[in-house]
């Protein structure tokens, strides 16, 4: 506990009773030492200095516990600038494709991110980070966009007619291109009549299969004419060139197709 010399009154003397009552008190504050002193008696008129004196005399019976002053290291405040490597997503853009059927899509390009360099402003109080303000960025890498074929071509369904049509070409290449009739037509006619009905325009949402031999994906057809979405030759075309190389003949895909239930 430290004193104060008080300043003489007017009158030349010193109250040494004030004296002993202004006792610095100290207390714990945040980050900083508040000091409470009593004020000279001269600043006071009799009746004041009396009430003061009285006051501190007051406090003086009931002890004050001394508390040391906080650290400074306790509140650090740091404030620093960091770099980060950021990604930038890439997009996508859609483009028609009159070749491919409504519903379908290709992915022609694929989409890569780009990256960039930002500088943040950070805050931290008592290494508690508080604050992050981005400053300057630098793109380091453009990202590239994805790019997707959107099917655009519209295929209205089959006739009777043209379903009528599509089993007698059939028939026909089926014989012309590799001898097969009789039994084999017999079994290629059951097959595809299961698979299709020998419509150009069958199609299986949940596979993904399309035409008249449901090939999957429908696309493995373009091998022999792009037009495979919409003309019926070149479905039958292909369809038999597959039983052959796989099968070898339209019984021995039936006989699969009764166990498997595909081909």
């Amino acid at each position: 506990m430290s004193y104060r010399t008080l300043p003489p009154t007017p009158g030349g003397r010193r109250d040494r009773r004030l004296q002993e009552g202004a006792r610095l008190r100290t207390y714990r504050q945040v980050g900083t030492t508040a000091i409470v002193l009593a004020l000279a008696a001269g600043s006071f008129s009799s009746a004041g200095v009396q009430e003061v004196t009285s006051e501190w005399f007051g406090r003086d019976t009931d002890p004050v516990e001394s508390v040391a002053p906080i650290a400074a290291a306790d509140l650090q405040v740091e404030v620093v600038t960091e770099t980060a490597t950021n990604s930038i997503a890439s997009g996508t853009i859609e483009t028609p494709d009159f070749q491919m059927r409504t519903g379908s899509r290709r992915v022609i390009q694929e989409g890569v991110p780009g990256t960039e360099l930002v500088s943040y402003t950070v805050t931290r109080v008592g290494g508690v980070e508080v604050d992050r303000t981005p400053g300057i960025s630098v793109v380091v890498s453009q990202p590239q966009d994805e790019i997707v074929a959107v099917g655009s071509l519209e295929i209205p369904p089959a006739t009777p007619v043209q379903v009528g049509s599509n089993r007698d070409l059939g028939q026909r290449l089926a014989s012309e291109l590799y001898g097969w009739s009789g039994d084999e037509w017999a079994c290629l006619d059951n097959l595809w009549s299961r698979e299709s009905g020998w419509s150009h325009t069958a199609g299986n949402k949940r596979s993904g299969a399309y035409g008249i031999p449901q090939a999957l994906p429908g696309d493995k057809m373009a091998t022999f004419g792009a037009d495979w979405a919409t003309n019926p030759e070149t479905q039958i075309k292909w369809g038999l060139s597959y039983i052959a190389g796989r099968y070898s003949t339209p019984c021995g895909a039936w006989g699969h197709f009764t166990q498997k239930n595909w081909y």
